[in-house]
């Protein structure tokens, strides 16, 4: 799926950091919710840190819902990602006039 990133201007780290994320989502996530919560006794700094990661993510999805470059099995994360960042931009709390004009 084109998310509109050149994957070689990644730094190597982070490519390492999806590799691992997506590695441990696919077989060691018991409860996404316990360990959500448990981040919340993370250090402030990586908190805010975890969730700028965690806007991104957000970003990407909902600017390729809004482009229809989502399909059924991403489609409910798509959307509910397009519908929070939408009212977050709406918001004036993240500024992202591109998101408007699609």
């Amino acid at each position: 799926m084109n998310t509109d990133i050149d994957y070689m201007q990644i730094a190597e780290g982070d490519k390492e950091f999806i590799k691992v994320f997506e590695n441990f989502v696919n077989g060691g996530v018991s409860s996404t919710e316990k360990i959500g919560m448990a981040m919340t006794a993370m250090h402030r700094y990586l908190q805010q840190q975890a969730f700028k990661v965690f806007i991104g993510y957000m970003k990407a999805l909902a600017h390729n819902y809004r482009k229809g470059r989502y399909d059924d099995r991403n489609e409910w994360a798509s959307r509910l990602a397009a519908e929070a960042y939408g009212h977050l931009v709406e918001s004036n709390l993240i500024f992202d006039p591109d998101f408007s004009n699609l």
